[in-house]
Formats: structure tokens, C-alpha cells, sequence
């Protein structure tokens, strides 16, 4: 019987290299970098890192302190959303995601220059958008300035605005973040002003 290639490659759909992948990480085989939180150490390969972040790129590339010491000093970040961060930068996986992770591998991965994960972070984020939460997404994309989170959060926020004017939440968000509040109600009296017209 006769197998045309492209059966052979729909039938694989890379899980094998998934899975080698996957054990490269979490074996640390032929590993030639860490990554150093307060609290753990993490083996990783230079040219995985390279290949998935232009910042790890940068820093492996150039006569930077992480390429002559092979080791990412990273105390900002907690180890649980290293571990997640380098899990997806190995194999595109994102298990048992929720809310605080997301938040936190979304700023791990924009700070470095992950585009795919912190679009998957964004999307779970905005999919999981209520009145209670709406101003903790609404002040990392802000941080972030990730424009298009923001907007997406705003537009949300104006959907739902009795909901959300009134909320406990927000009274504290426009206290702490005066111009970000503004700038979001600032929206729906420009909205209002263009259905007028």
C-alpha cells in the first residue's frame, strides 16, 4: 500500500518532537545555560532560548555578562512562571493556566520579546474578563503598553459599565490610576460624541 508523504507528516503533526523537546527541558540534557530565579535554578540550551526570544538572542550573541558566565540571573521573575515560560519556549505548551500565571508569564514573555506566548496570555486574559478583574488587565496593558490588549479591556469595560463604573474595583483603580480611568471613560464620551454626527 502506498503512503503519500503528506499522510506521513499528517499522521506525526510533530508530537514526537514535542515530546523530545519536552525532555530535553525537563532532563536538562547537553544543557549549556541557566536561568537563575531567587529561589531555583533552571538548566536550559542557548540555542532554544536564541531561537524563540530575540532578547536571549542579544544576550547570548554579544560580549554581554550571560554569555561568559552561561547563567540568567532572572529575580524579578518567580519560578513557576520561569518553568511555565521555558515549557512553552520547548514545546508551545501551556498547561494548568490561570489567572495570576498569566499574568505573570505575559509580562515574562513581553520582557523577553516572546510575541506568541504573550499573545496566548492576552487572549486567555481577555476570555476570562469580568467587572472584578477587568482593572488588573487594564493596568498591564498599560504597563506593557501593549495598545491592542488595552483597547480590548477598555471596550470591555465600556460593555459592561454600569457593572464596572460601579464596582468597588474601579472606585480603587481611579484613585491609584487617575489618568488610565480617564483615558477609558475619555472613550465612551468619544463614542458617544461619533454616533452624534
Amino acid at each position: 500500500m502506498y503512503i503519500s508523504n503528506s499522510d506521513v507528516e499528517e499522521r506525526d503533526e510533530g508530537d514526537d518532537l514535542k515530546e523530545d523537546f519536552e525532555t530535553l527541558y525537563a532532563e536538562g540534557i547537553l544543557s549549556d545555560v541557566q536561568l537563575r530565579t531567587a529561589t531555583q535554578t533552571f538548566n536550559a540550551h542557548k540555542n532554544i532560548l536564541s531561537a524563540r526570544s530575540p532578547v536571549f538572542r542579544a544576550m547570548f550573541s554579544n560580549d554581554m555578562m550571560e554569555k561568559v558566565q552561561e547563567c540568567v540571573p532572572v529575580p524579578d521573575l518567580e519560578a513557576d512562571t520561569v518553568r511555565r515560560m521555558l515549557l512553552y519556549m520547548y514545546t508551545k505548551a501551556l498547561k494548568d493556566l490561570h489567572w495570576e500565571s498569566a499574568m505573570k508569564l505575559y509580562a515574562a514573555a513581553d520582557k523577553y520579546e516572546i510575541v506568541a506566548l504573550k499573545t496566548k496570555c492576552s487572549s486567555f486574559l481577555i476570555c476570562n474578563l469580568c467587572p472584578s478583574n477587568l482593572c488588573e488587565v487594564l493596568v498591564l496593558a498599560d504597563m506593557h503598553a501593549d495598545d491592542n490588549f488595552k483597547r480590548v479591556a477598555q471596550d470591555y469595560a465600556l460593555l459592561y459599565e454600569e457593572e464596572v463604573f460601579s464596582s468597588d474595583e474601579w472606585n480603587e483603580f481611579a484613585k491609584n490610576n487617575g489618568p488610565l480611568a480617564a483615558e477609558t471613560m475619555l472613550r465612551k464620551w468619544n463614542g458617544k460624541k461619533t454616533e452624534g454626527r
